[in-house]
C-alpha cells in the first residue's frame, strides 16, 4: 500500500491535493489480527536496540528483551558481544558476573564464556562439556545505539538497520539520552508516537503552542506508507516558540518561523521525530534542526523500553535530557494507564477507533503480518 502526499519544503506553502487527502480520509481499515494493541505480537527477524553506547562498558549489563535475558559488555578491542544471560551450569546470570579479557566469568562456579558463547574453562577436574555453552546474538554498534537481532542469526543483516537522520555528520552533537521502562505492550508506545492528535492535549504547551494553526497543520497531513515504513511530514508556518519550545530546541521565543516536522516509523523497532525551524525572513535560513531517535523493544507482552538518543545543530545540555523526560513520562504514565486497564479486565474492555487512529491500526496489521510470517517460517526464535 503507497499513499503519496504533497513534497513538503520550506520554499512553498503546504498544500495536499484534494485526491491525496480523499484517498487518505476515504482508507477503510479494519482492526489487526490481535485486536488490541495492548495484547500486540512482536517479531524477532529485525534489528532492536538492546542498549545505548554509553551503558555498555566493562561491566556486564543484563537485559531482558523479548522475552530473553541478554548479557552485554565490550571484549578489550571494544567490540559489543551479546550473550545469554544465564550460565547453563546453576542459572546464575552472568549480568551479577565479571569480564575477564574478552570473555565473561560466571560468579558462582567459575565457568568463562567467549564471545561465541562457548564455555572455555570451568573450575574443578574434568573436560568442558560441548552442551556448557550459552546463546550468543548477532550484534552491531551503530552511533549512538547497540542493535541486537533476536531472530534467526542467518537473517541478521546489518544494511537492515534502520537509519537516522544527521547520524553520519560529525558537526552534530550527538547524544544518548536514557533507556525509559514501562509496564505496558510496546505496541501502545508505536501507537502513541504514531498519533499527532495526543501532543496537545497530554503535553499541553511542552511540544507545542496548542493553537488552532498547529491542529490545522496536522489536519493537512498525508502520510505516505511503503513497505514497513510511515513517513509523516507537517509544516506549521508563522509559527511562534514558547519558552518550552526554546529550551527543547534553541530558538528565539516570538518570531514567526517555520517548523517542519518529519517523523518516520520504521516498523517495528524504530521512529525517528525530526524537527526543522527556518527563518522565513532570512531566505529560510536554518535556524535548529534535531531528530530524536527512538527505539521500541519488548521486554515482555506488557512491559517494553522507550530508548532515545538525540542528533541536533546544536549542543544539548542536561535541562535538554530533563525536558525530553518530562515529556516522556507523560506518555508513559498514559500508557501504563491503558494497560492497567485491559490487563485487569481483558473480557470486557473495549477500544472504539477514531480516523486519527488510523495509522496506529495500520501499524498494528503490518506488524501482525510480520508476525505471521515468522511463524509460517518456523525462523522467529533462535536455538
Amino acid at each position: 500500500m503507497v499513499l503519496k502526499g504533497p513534497r513538503v519544503g520550506v520554499d512553498k506553502a503546504t498544500t495536499v491535493s484534494g485526491s491525496a487527502m480523499k484517498e487518505w480520509q476515504s482508507l477503510k481499515v479494519p482492526p489487526g489480527a490481535n485486536g488490541l494493541g495492548a495484547f500486540q505480537k512482536y517479531p524477532r527477524n529485525c534489528w532492536y536496540v538492546a542498549a545505548g553506547k554509553a551503558e555498555v562498558g566493562e561491566r556486564p549489563l543484563g537485559r531482558k528483551l523479548h522475552d530473553e535475558h541478554v548479557v552485554l559488555f565490550r571484549k578489550q578491542n571494544g567490540q559489543p558481544v551479546a550473550l545469554s544471560d544465564h550460565c547453563p551450569h546453576r542459572g546464575f546470570r552472568l549480568s551479577d558476573s565479571k569480564v575477564i579479557g574478552d570473555s565473561i566469568k560466571c560468579g558462582y562456579h567459575g565457568m568463562v564464556f567467549n564471545e561465541s558463547g562457548q564455555c572455555t574453562r570451568m573450575a574443578g577436574p574434568g573436560i568442558v562439556p560441548k552442551a556448557m555453552r550459552v546463546k550468543a546474538y548477532p550484534v552491531v554498534e551503530k552511533r549512538l545505539y547497540i542493535w541486537i537481532w533476536l531472530g534467526d542469526p542467518a537473517k541478521a543483516d546489518p544494511s537492515l538497520i534502520p537509519p537516522t537522520p544527521y547520524e553520519d555528520n560529525d558537526d552534530f552533537d550527538h547524544e544518548f539520552y536514557f533507556p525509559l521502562p514501562f509496564a505496558g505492550n510496546v505496541q501502545l508506545a508505536q501507537d502513541n508516537l504514531l498519533d499527532s492528535t495526543h501532543v496537545s492535549h497530554l503535553h499541553a504547551g511542552l511540544l507545542d503552542n496548542e493553537d488552532r494553526t498547529e491542529f490545522a497543520a496536522m489536519a493537512r497531513e498525508v502520510p505516505s506508507i511503503e513497505g514497513n515504513n510511515i513517513k509523516r511530514v507537517i509544516t506549521m508556518e508563522n509559527f511562534v516558540a514558547n519558552e518550552s519550545i526554546r529550551k527543547l530546541w534553541h530558538v528565539p521565543v516570538g518570531k514567526p518561523l517555520t517548523r517542519v516536522i518529519t517523523v518516520v516509523s520504521h516498523l517495528p523497532c524504530a521512529v525517528n521525530i525530526q524537527n526543522e525551524f527556518f527563518d522565513p525572513a532570512e531566505g529560510n535560513r536554518v535556524i535548529s534542526q534535531r531528530v530524536t531517535a527512538i527505539g521500541l523493544v519488548p521486554a515482555d507482552r506488557n512491559h517494553a523500553y522507550h530508548f532515545t538518543a538525540v542528533s541536533s545543530s546544536f549542543r544539548q545540555t542536561d535541562e535538554d535530557k530533563q525536558a525530553q523526560l518530562r515529556v516522556l513520562k507523560q506518555d508513559v504514565f498514559a500508557i501504563e494507564q491503558i494497560q492497567k486497564y485491559f490487563d485487569d479486565d481483558r473480557a470486557h474492555a473495549v477500544e472504539i477507533t477514531v480516523p486519527s487512529d488510523k495509522l496506529g491500526v495500520i501499524s498494528r496489521r503490518l506488524i501482525d503480518a510480520m508476525v505471521r510470517r515468522e511463524e509460517q517460517e518456523g525462523s522467529g526464535r533462535p536455538s
